[in-house]
Order: structure tokens, then C-alpha cells, then sequence
């Protein structure tokens, strides 16, 4: 095998889900007929594709596929696709990417019912990209929606073969690093996930029979988010009491992780910030001449920041914060991307740590939240899990 192909297969590999489970995944298009969409030709319903990953029965059937590089490149060209999956771009356009999960594999006979979650990327990204997170949570037991926000990811793919692509006019108020939200976009992106919730309610009890029918349990619902999709993901939990554990992976605006003004939580739900720390030093005097704010004014800010992201986190019942090592993460490594564009096979390792740190704390958080079990990378964790800190807040263990 040559260099050039070793760091080619070192890139392709999606680290292996840790789980019990084998893995399913299928694919629907379900649309919200309450909603219309004011891009649309024909202003209809708002169409959303959905990924599901489940627990399955071990199948030898074809895998399902990572992510359409051609219906992408139909949508935004190859150098749109190479702009948004950067270094990984080789890898994902050759076909070497393979998931874990098995396309409409059987549910898996161990498992009565599932805890359900649903999952929103960050902003401008696509569910697809997200596969080791996913399918790790459905190794273990849970079945996992993850949708793509039409006019908001870079493109959405329908079955049909046509397709939505990223449009800026759809969401035209940008929010600022103050914590001015684009209350439009959020209110929308929320509504996504609950509607996601309904039609999971109505699957699971329908003829229509999908892998996972007759096996959701919805009395246990979580839902969880990549930076903007965090925050859709704890507006969904404040205004939805279906959802008891909201997670959101980095996802901020002012510092804060979920729109205070924007709805309550319940005492029984739970909620779980994963943050890279701040950046320890003063911003450089370049930066504060830019701002033009003075250094004592730029620390003050800073310092009111903090007091007021702790003040949102303890409106939750139970709360933990988890902040990782900055130098050692990125906003990406809550993607497959820094992976899958790994050039090395230390830096592939690297990034794989990363992964599974992110996956061992989605996890934790998850079956504590939903499953009533003790947390244990959350209570006491090693020198291994590029944790820089965690706070509790409320009646957290």
C-alpha cells in the first residue's frame, strides 16, 4: 500500500461504535403540512429528510451510505461540497467513508423499547456528518432522529431527487456575539425537532411499519444539538415537556446556552452544556482597539458573561457544565470531519480521542437523564478525557 492510500484508509475510518447493539439506519421525508414554507415554488409544507439509527438485530445486509457526494455536487458544485467538507472532502467523494449501520436492518428482539432522541446540526450543516456520534448512541440502545434544517444546511436531499440548498435570505437576521438571537431561525429550527417528536408518536403507532414500530419509548425523550442546533435543541425541551434531557454540544450566543427569554423548564428535565473552554488570556490590543472597548471594560464583560451563563444554567432543575481542553479541540471535532480529513495516523488518533471523549459524555448524560444510571465520566473523570472542568448545578450528582 502506498503513503498516499494508507492516509486515505486512515482517514475513511469512522472509529466503531461502542455498544452492546448492532446498528440500523433508515431514511424518511416526512413533511409538516401546519407549516409552509415561504421559498417554496409552490408554498408548500415544510419538508424535512430524517435519519433514523436504531438498535438492530446483527444483519448482513448493505451498509447504509455516509453521505450522497454526487446529488451534493448536483446541488452546490464540487467546490461547494470541497468548501464545506474541507479536508475531508477526498475521502467522502471517493466512497471510502463507511458507516457501521446496516440500511433496514431488523430491530434488535432484546430490545422492548427504545429511549428516543433527536439530534440538530449547527448551523449551515447537514445531519449526515454526524454518523459517529449517532450511530455510537444506537449501538447502545437508543433510537436517534437526526434531521436536516431545509434552507439551512448546505443541502437537503429528497427522494425524489430534488433538492433544497442553503439560502441566506430564509433566515436574514444574523445574531450577534452579544446573544441577540435569530429568534425566526431558532423558533423554526425547535419546531423542526417537535414535529420530528410527533411524527415518531405517530410511526410508532401506525400499520405503516417502519424498524423500529411498537418500539419507542416515549415517556423517556431526549433531544440533543451541535452549536446552533444546541440551542434548537434546549428551546425544543423549553417549550415541549415531552423532552426530559436536552444536550447541547457547544452551541452559544452571548455565552449563553439556551434562549432565557424563551421559555422554562420543567422540574424533572435535565440539561447538559459541552463547551471548549475560554481562552484564558486578554484579548490581544489589536482586537480591543477593533472593539474599540477598553481592557478593564472587555475583562468586566467577560466577567458578566460568566455570571450570567451560570445564572441560566441553575433555571434548570439539574444541570451539569463540562468544559475540554481548548488547545486540544475544536468546534468541528463534534463532526466526523477533523477526522475523516486526519492526514497521519497520529493525527487521525488524535481526533479519534476526541470522538470518543464526546461520545463517552453524550452517553453518560443520556443514560443518566433517561435511564436513571450513575454517571460516571461526569462524577469522576480521568486524566484521559481532555476534561479541563465540570459544575453542577441544581440537584445534578
Amino acid at each position: 500500500m502506498t503513503s498516499a492510500m494508507l492516509l486515505l484508509a486512515v482517514a475513511a475510518a469512522l472509529p466503531p461504535p461502542t455498544g452492546p447493539f448492532a446498528v440500523g439506519r433508515v431514511t424518511v421525508e416526512w413533511v409538516d403540512r401546519s407549516r409552509i414554507e415561504p421559498l417554496s415554488d409552490d408554498r408548500g409544507g415544510r419538508r424535512l429528510m430524517v435519519d433514523i439509527w436504531y438498535p438492530a438485530e446483527p444483519s448482513g445486509g448493505p451498509l447504509a451510505s455516509y453521505l450522497d457526494v454526487a446529488a451534493f455536487e448536483r446541488a452546490i458544485g464540487a467546490a461547494g461540497v470541497r468548501r464545506q467538507l474541507e479536508g475531508a472532502y477526498d475521502v467522502v467523494k471517493a466512497g471510502r467513508v463507511e458507516t457501521h449501520a446496516v440500511a433496514g436492518a431488523p430491530f434488535a428482539r432484546q430490545v422492548t423499547r427504545a429511549p428516543v432522541l433527536i439530534f440538530s446540526p449547527g448551523g449551515g450543516l447537514v445531519r449526515e456528518i454526524y454518523a459517529a456520534q449517532l450511530e455510537d448512541l444506537a449501538s447502545h440502545g437508543f433510537v436517534v432522529a437526526a434531521v436536516t434544517h431545509p434552507y439551512d444546511g448546505v443541502v437537503a436531499v429528497y427522494p425524489d431527487g430534488h433538492w433544497i440548498a442553503y439560502d441566506a435570505k430564509r433566515w436574514p437576521q444574523i445574531p450577534s456575539f452579544l446573544g441577540e438571537w435569530n429568534l425566526n431561525q431558532l423558533d423554526w429550527h425547535a419546531r423542526d425537532i417537535r414535529f420530528v417528536l410527533d411524527e415518531l408518536e405517530r410511526a410508532d403507532r401506525t400499520a405503516t411499519q417502519l424498524p423500529f414500530t411498537g418500539h419507542l419509548d416515549l415517556k423517556r425523550v431526549g433531544a440533543l444539538g451541535h452549536s446552533f442546533g444546541g440551542v434548537a435543541a434546549a428551546k425544543a425541551c423549553q417549550t415541549d415537556r415531552r423532552f426530559t434531557a436536552c444536550l447541547n454540544q457547544d452551541g452559544l450566543a452571548g455565552m449563553q446556552p439556551f434562549d432565557v427569554d424563551g421559555g422554562t423548564w420543567a422540574a424533572n428535565q435535565r440539561f447538559m452544556l459541552i463547551q471548549r473552554a475560554g481562552d484564558p488570556g486578554p484579548p490581544p490590543e489589536k482586537d480591543l482597539a477593533e472593539m474599540k472597548i477598553t481592557r478593564q471594560r472587555a475583562e468586566d464583560l467577560v466577567a458578566q458573561l460568566d455570571r450570567d451563563q451560570d445564572a441560566a444554567m441553575r433555571r434548570v432543575g439539574a444541570s451539569y457544565r463540562v468544559e475540554l481542553d481548548r488547545t486540544k479541540t475544536t468546534h468541528a471535532d463534534f463532526t466526523d470531519l477533523p477526522l475523516l480529513a486526519a492526514q497521519t495516523e497520529d493525527g487521525a488518533m488524535a481526533r479519534a480521542r476526541v470522538a470518543n471523549v464526546v461520545r463517552a459524555l453524550t452517553l453518560a448524560f443520556f443514560d443518566w437523564s433517561l435511564r436513571g444510571k450513575r454517571p460516571a465520566i461526569l462524577l469522576k473523570p480521568s486524566a484521559e478525557t481532555l476534561i479541563v472542568s465540570i459544575k453542577r448545578f441544581g440537584t445534578a450528582p
